[in-house]
């Protein structure tokens, strides 16, 4: 199937993947708040095991409900292999760095992943990006700086450290993206998503044991049960439903305009603010959101044709 191809379809073939995109972004905004909450209870490589552990159990029992078939075994492990990506590496170091920086500046750099995204199917498939394309991420990326930094102030607060680690974390994401879409064309996208997660909590549960032996990191003493609750929901939320979301969407959707689509997760943080925190929209806020949305349909629309 190719990049162009995975679009075209009655409208009813396009709505499924936007809607399980947009999905997958408003389930990513809401648990970057949720995770910065959990942040202050939990340890980083602590709350990651966690969360996967979470996420893992809910998706082997959906499976194993759904009765999937995982297939064969070498295929299988070759699936599962990408999420030493995400989210292996990508969460073991981003978790850590959204615990130094800032929400704002995290948001800033992880929308930088689009424009990894769109280097590396240049680099590995030869596909270069038209000059809409790369306007739209131009537009994105300054809409969601207006939408987490209204008036840029709060650009220097997060620690370098921090953002050096989210902005590795956003590369190592990318990948991701551009090894799935291939994957998820042979594979369903619940069963390759509780692969990839399986390797990922493999990947998180070494990191947390040389974090311990290091003393670099220690495990909590009884959090309270709200706490806990919080870091299993987003774990939920932010793996299981949001990672199997964006691959139904991956199935269908070019990889470029799927990555484009991650914009739109700090649109789902400030609306989460305003709806449960009675937080409000500044002006430049919401000519953020219009030039994201304005990106998205306008690589949506050029897709489509």
């Amino acid at each position: 199937m190719t990049e162009t191809a995975r679009i075209q379809g009655t409208w009813r073939d396009r709505a499924l993947p936007v809607a399980a995109m947009v999905g997958s972004a408003a389930c990513w905004g809401g648990a970057t708040v949720m995770t910065k909450g959990a942040l202050e209870v939990f340890p980083p490589f602590t709350l990651l095991a966690i969360q996967l552990s979470a996420s893992v159990t809910a998706l082997w029992a959906a499976v194993r409900l759904l009765r999937l078939r995982v297939g064969p075994v070498r295929p299988a492990m070759r699936a599962a292999s990408s999420g030493v990506f995400e989210p292996g590496l990508a969460y073991a170091v981003g978790v850590p760095g959204l615990a130094l920086t800032t929400a704002g500046n995290a948001s800033v750099v992880a929308a930088m992943e689009p424009v990894f995204v769109v280097l590396l199917v240049w680099i590995a498939f030869g596909l270069r990006p038209d000059a809409r394309v790369a306007a739209a991420l131009i537009a994105a990326f300054l809409g969601v700086c207006l939408l987490s930094l209204p008036d840029l102030s709060g650009l220097g607060d997060g620690d370098m450290r921090g953002d050096a680690l989210v902005l590795l974390g956003t590369a190592l994401a990318a990948v991701y993206v551009v090894v799935s879409s291939r994957l998820v064309t042979d594979n369903a996208p619940l069963v390759l998503t509780a692969l990839q997660q399986s390797v990922g909590l493999g990947v998180a549960i070494s990191v947390l044991a040389l974090a311990l032996v290091s003393g670099f990191e220690r495990l909590p003493g009884m959090p309270p049960r709200e706490m806990l609750v919080l870091a299993v929901g987003s774990g939920l939320i932010q793996y299981a439903l949001a990672f199997w979301l964006y691959l139904v969407a991956l199935r269908h959707l070019p990889v470029t305009t799927a990555g484009l689509f991650l914009t739109l997760t700090p649109i789902f943080g400030v609306a989460g603010g305003m709806l449960f925190l009675g937080e409000s929209m500044k002006a430049t806020q919401l000519v953020g959101a219009v030039l994201i949305l304005g990106a998205v349909a306008t690589v949506l629309r050029r897709s489509a044709t």
